[in-house]
């Protein structure tokens, strides 16, 4: 698990400002976004369960965060499919 969380970190680095260069949005950069998001994500929210949650709560902890990631790569899914993309959603933010 350690080295899949280190490279999404790695990837995440790359792919991070790499969507906010890019004027129009791309949809392999997007599609790339909309998995290393929650996949990295999820694994540093399981090593904070490990860490921090007591053992018999464990399980249903890591069942919610479980249900979260599904949706959040759902959600990201159908965002870069049908919508705008992550990094047009992302900038529109910090637009007027």
């Amino acid at each position: 698990m350690m080295k899949i969380y280190h490279g999404s970190s790695f990837a995440l680095a790359g792919l991070v400002p790499a969507a906010m260069v890019i004027r129009d949005g791309n949809l392999p950069v997007d599609l790339a976004l909309g998995v290393a998001l929650p996949v990295h994500s999820h694994i540093g929210l399981n090593f904070v369960i490990s860490d921090y949650v007591p053992k018999s709560m464990r399980l249903p902890a890591r069942a919610s965060v479980l249900g979260v990631t599904v949706a959040s790569l759902y959600g990201m899914f159908q965002l870069n499919m049908y919508g705008e993309g992550v990094s047009k959603t992302a900038k529109r933010l910090w637009r007027n």
